[in-house]
């Protein structure tokens, strides 16, 4: 099928946070040989959701009994396969068109429409003029484009096969690129959304929320009826400031990307958001309308509390 854009209109946010009524619906999706295709794009236009296969072809998708998902790979015919009773974890079988495959990373103009915008000094990530050593930290959220999709403005979902992303940390801004040389960013004001599939299959949900931040996204580390978590990274240039007077020597001959990371509950039903910290006190107030429930997670589950944890403790909140 050729096209540009596969346009899907919602009104939720994309899975995995599709709505509750849905059900997690898990598959495979392989070739001609048996051998499990990565990165397929996976949506369901009915109910306005996408989600992309991991590396053995395997893959999770909110969706009903009666939903038809589509399958979306370059090289392979589009094929859609009805989820009905009985067949909850379709083995799904993709053929090839017959065509050589075009590589994502191949040279070639590229396409941009009003929603696009050339960012700023987007290659300026160490200053020239004297050596240093090797810059610490990323400006970006990956070190290489991953896979995605995202939610314009008019909430419809967009995937385009021939784009890959990123997220600028420091600028805020959704990176898309065709041939990872002409790199173009998103409008903030037209992008509602987006999710990010990197190559190790880590899944990255972000959000624009203005109430709380309005120049960067928020990640989604958790979300459902009752409560979304979200982190806050804003990440700064720290400079090289390495000195040696012969006698005395201090300071880094190396720039650093430094990160610096806030969370926030939001309380789905109020649409009030509080700012909290990453100790156990501070998340017992902020979930303190939940107090038993975060202390029986707490007791069951020791270890740092980081992203996974804050993830899990919502999810287990949102039941």
């Amino acid at each position: 099928m050729n096209r540009f854009f596969l346009t899907l209109t919602i009104v939720a946010l994309v899975a995995p946070f599709a709505s509750a009524q849905n059900n997690s619906i898990t598959g495979t999706v392989q070739d001609a040989r048996g051998t499990g295709l990565h990165h397929v794009f996976v949506g369901d236009p009915q109910n306005k959701i996408g989600a992309f296969t991991d590396s053995l072809g395997n893959f999770t998708i909110k969706a009903i009994p009666g939903s038809k998902l589509q399958f979306d790979l370059q090289g392979y015919k589009d094929t859609t396969v009805a989820i009905d009773k009985g067949n909850e974890s379709p083995q799904v079988l993709l053929k090839g068109t017959g065509s050589a495959i075009k590589s994502i990373n191949a040279r070639s103009s590229f396409q941009t429409d009003s929603s696009l915008q050339r960012p700023d000094n987007i290659y300026l990530d160490r200053m020239p003029g004297h050596e240093k050593g090797k810059t610490k930290g990323n400006r970006y959220l990956l070190d290489i484009f991953a896979h995605g999709f995202f939610v314009n403005a008019s909430d419809q979902l967009i995937y385009n096969r021939d784009y890959l992303y990123d997220y600028d940390k420091i600028g805020g801004g959704l990176l898309i690129t065709k041939d990872g040389k002409s790199i173009m960013e998103m409008s903030f004001d037209q992008t509602k959304s987006f999710t990010l599939y990197s190559n190790r299959d880590e899944v990255f949900v972000f959000e624009k929320v203005p109430t709380i931040d309005v120049s960067h996204y928020l990640q989604v580390l958790s979300a459902g009826k009752k409560y979304k978590i979200y982190k806050l990274t804003k990440t700064t240039l720290r400079k090289a400031d390495y000195v040696n007077s012969g006698m005395v020597q201090h300071g880094n001959d190396y720039d650093e990307f430094l990160d610096d990371a806030d969370y926030y509950l939001l309380e789905v039903q109020s649409n009030q958001a509080k700012k909290f910290s990453l100790k156990k006190k501070g998340i017992k107030e902020a979930f303190a309308q939940d107090a038993d429930k975060v202390n029986k997670f707490m007791s069951a589950n020791s270890g740092d509390i980081n992203d996974a944890y804050l993830a899990s403790l919502g999810d287990a909140l949102n039941q």
